[in-house]
């Protein structure tokens, strides 16, 4: 028998804000059913209401014909469902193998975790996923990337089956954004319910069999992938043609003087770094994780020690002791992990986005 979930009249309303409104589709197994729509089209929440996370205000999901409710994420996980959200679920003060089994640590016959038996059963995990990191090694000092492919690795090893993905490979090189890609075609031969959020369209036309569109927290159209085009996904997203975008840009004819260089820049990170900066020129940084791109900026934006070398900021030497100097010579740096690095959760969107220290009292 075909296995299959199926969404029914969803609708999830925020204070004045309409998420989902009846939005219906079904999603079968051994195919990966992509859910597309521009920012708020309702794409996570969506999935937070299948996880348990949220509860739909009407509708109802049926898996294989029988309704489910879902009071908590522990039930969704317990009905064999795993989400993957872009925002990261874990606990970086715990190590690699804790995050994995989390649910399910592994005990000895006296009631202990049995921690041999843990550690090789991550590493068997870790060699499909062939990652460079240790059951051993402490999550909060991973990459984001790699943190990323642990969180993916925790729904692998659950055996769930129903998988989403919430734009998991946000953070992913191609490299690891392929083992990713193995993976979920390995688990559709497996039968598996896939469900898979992305903005890229050159990802959604590699890994998908179905596409669902939605717009404003509707339903405006399902595809089967290999029977669209990029172009009629996009007139579905945002309901019109918006032509060739790129073409319509200005740009300059040619580059303006240096801004920026950086002359044999050494860190505790990286080695002998050199580049230079155009006025009106946009520079790309590429490599694999762990290449030293992050590190790279950080040090430029006075995060992390320079060493030795230069850095010339329109032709005069800077030394920024700290990302506040950065910031009063007029550089910026949109981290990496914008939750961790790059935002102060606990205060409000007037004092994250000021320069200056908010009024006392204020």
């Amino acid at each position: 028998m075909e296995k299959y979930i199926e969404f029914t009249n969803i609708s999830k309303t925020f204070p004045g804000v309409q998420a989902l409104d009846n939005v219906s589709f079904r999603a079968k197994g051994g195919r990966v059913c992509a859910l597309m729509g521009e920012n708020g089209a309702g794409k996570s929440t969506l999935l937070k209401i299948l996880s348990g996370d949220l509860h739909a205000d009407q509708g109802q999901i049926s898996i294989d014909g029988t309704v489910r409710k879902f009071a908590s994420p522990y039930q969704s996980i317990k009905s064999s469902i795993s989400v993957i959200y872009q925002e990261r679920q874990l606990i970086c003060a715990m190590n690699v193998m804790e995050n994995v089994f989390l649910d399910d640590l592994q005990e000895n016959r006296l009631g202990f975790v049995n921690k041999k038996l843990l550690r090789r059963k991550t590493q068997e995990i870790i060699d499909i996923f062939r990652l460079p990191v240790k059951p051993n090694d402490i999550v909060g000092r991973l990459s984001v990337a790699h943190q990323q492919m642990i969180e993916i690795m925790k729904a692998y090893r659950r055996d769930s089956d129903i998988i989403a993905f919430d734009e998991p490979t946000a953070p992913l090189t191609d490299k690891e954004t392929e083992i990713l890609f193995e993976l979920i075609r390995k688990l559709r031969e497996r039968g598996k319910i896939i469900l898979y959020v992305s903005h890229r369209m050159a990802e959604i036309f590699q890994i998908s069999d179905d596409i669902t569109v939605l717009k404003d927290g509707q339903l405006v159209a399902t595809f089967e992938t290999s029977q669209t085009s990029e172009k009629e996904l996009v007139r579905a997203m945002v309901g019109r043609d918006i032509g060739d975008t790129y073409a319509n840009l200005r740009r300059n004819d040619k580059v303006g003087d240096v801004v920026l260089e950086v002359k044999d820049l050494v860190t505790d990170y990286v080695h002998d770094i050199s580049f230079k900066l155009r006025k009106g020129e946009v520079l790309g940084f590429a490599g694999l994780i762990g290449a030293g791109r992050t590190e790279l900026m950080r040090a430029v934006f006075g995060a992390d020690p320079v060493v030795s070398g230069e850095i010339l900021l329109e032709g005069k030497p800077v030394c920024f002791k700290s990302p506040r100097d950065a910031i009063d010579s007029g550089i910026a740096l949109c981290p990496e992990d914008r939750k961790e690095e790059g935002l102060v959760l606990g205060r409000s969107i007037r004092e994250n986005i000021s320069r200056t220290k908010p009024l006392r009292g204020s």
